[in-house]
């Protein structure tokens, strides 16, 4: 609950058009009737409150109305939020009131506060009179008939568009800013698609001379697989048996040519053999043979 005596320091700023408070806030504060009365009463003299949030309390249609009728004198307030209480179609008859002789506030919150058709009927003719409310929430009401709100939706669109050229006509820097803006954005974007393309290509090329070059260098410093040494094994083995057979062969040729020659007498001892064989020969004929 909210009591008297946390309300009273916020009245007094109100009331006293403090310029440090530009912002009501008391959503979820238990707000009663009589307390929205005080603070409408508080809010007669002030001009620098923009914004008044009491959403979730335990306003009705009374509460509501009287804060309506003080609005529709002020000129300060520009959005004020209502959602989550209880005014009914009565407060929203209050609240299209309203809507037919402001024309300050742009942003208006009354969902979830039990308005049925009716009420939203009265809201939207309320609306043709009405050209600077730009956004009204009526989501989680009773509104059964499609048409209100989406008739309600088409006179806020038509609102915002309005205000949009209501603004670049008095400020056109803004239009010009904004071109400006999207002048260089496609320029940036153009720049940026134009460096893609142009170097697509050349990344393409590295990576791939990068890709070959890594491979290589990968496949000398992968360590060999059990099947590339024993591939690597018995070749050295082929190769020492083709060795050692030519090794072999030609020994065996050099000792039967040397024998050969041994046996004709040609050999490096042939000379001492020949002596011999004629000292037996000459031995034979003197008859000293056994």
């Amino acid at each position: 609950m909210f009591f008297y005596n946390e309300l009273k320091p916020l009245l007094h700023q109100i009331s006293s058009n403090s310029p440090d408070l530009t912002s009501i806030q008391l959503s979820h504060k238990k707000i009663t009737d009589k307390h929205l009365i005080q603070i409408s009463k508080a809010l007669t003299t002030n001009t620098n409150i923009c914004e008044i949030w009491l959403t979730n309390n335990l306003i009705t249609e009374g509460g509501c109305g009287y804060l309506m009728g003080v609005l529709e004198g002020n000129r300060g307030v520009g959005e004020v939020y209502l959602g989550g209480n209880k005014i009914g179609d009565m407060g929203a008859q209050s609240v299209a009131n309203l809507l037919q002789r402001n024309q300050i506030i742009t942003d208006l919150g009354i969902d979830e506060n039990s308005i049925s058709d009716a009420g939203a009927k009265s809201l939207l003719d309320a609306l043709s009179h009405n050209s600077t409310l730009q956004t009204l929430k009526t989501n989680g009401n009773n509104i059964q008939t499609e048409g209100i709100v989406d008739g309600i939706n088409e006179v806020l669109k038509v609102n915002r568009e309005n205000a949009r050229k209501k603004l670049l006509e008095e400020h056109p820097e803004y239009e010009m800013s904004k071109i400006k803006k999207e002048v260089k954005t496609k320029k940036v974007r153009r720049s940026r698609d134009g460096t893609n393309k142009r170097s697509s290509s050349s990344s393409r090329e590295k990576d791939r001379k990068s890709s070959s070059s890594n491979g290589d260098r990968q496949d000398k410093d992968k360590p060999a697989t059990d099947a590339q040494i024993t591939i690597a094994e018995e070749t050295l083995a082929d190769n020492f048996l083709k060795d050692r057979k030519k090794s072999l062969e030609e020994e065996k040729s050099t000792t039967l040519m040397s024998k050969f020659k041994n046996g004709l007498g040609l050999g490096s001892g042939g000379g001492d053999g020949k002596k011999k064989k004629e000292e037996g020969l000459k031995s034979g004929r003197d008859g000293s043979f056994c």
